[in-house]
């Protein structure tokens, strides 16, 4: 008897990429929260911050501060915002901090805001403006920081 004849017959396995729909997928949960703080940091700052009545208000106020318009000029514009810090306690109130970077035609300095809300009563607590020279000014109180080393007095004294 003759042995039948031996057929090899190739089965072809679908066509697979390794790991690299598994590795997209763990790259796009790793990079997610990242894309999401920065979409959200992004817009925050080109409508979040012009929208919100504390910032519009503390804006308003510099660009019509005497002492803001002799450290950096006028006028003085908000070119963007280095950071923002913001807390919510219930039955306590809101609390936020953030600095914006402004432009005048002496120069650039920085506006730290600092504010609270209490029930419906929003209030600024500081505003220091940082000037081109590395000087501190309080803008509530019209006057340089006191103990600013930054601060000799200068060619600005409070109004």
């Amino acid at each position: 008897m003759s042995e039948p004849e031996r057929q090899i017959v190739y089965v072809e396995r679908p066509r697979s990429n390794g790991c690299l729909w598994g590795c997209l997928g763990v790259l796009l949960l790793v990079s997610l929260p990242i894309v999401v703080a920065w979409a959200y940091g992004t817009w925050f700052l080109w409508q979040g911050f012009r929208t919100s009545p504390m910032a519009r208000a503390a804006i308003a106020m510099t660009e019509r501060d005497g002492l803001a318009q002799r450290v950096l000029g006028r006028p003085i514009t908000v070119t963007g915002m280095e950071g923002n810090s913001f807390t919510f306690a219930t039955g306590v109130g809101a609390r936020n901090a953030y600095v914006l970077r402004l432009e005048g035609p002496r120069g650039r300095g920085t506006l730290s805001v600092t504010s609270h809300t209490e029930g419906r009563q929003a209030r600024i607590d500081a505003l220091e403006l940082t000037g081109p020279d590395g000087r501190h000014y309080d803008l509530l109180h019209h006057a340089p920081v006191p103990g600013d080393s930054g601060n000799s007095g200068g060619d600005l004294q409070p109004i």
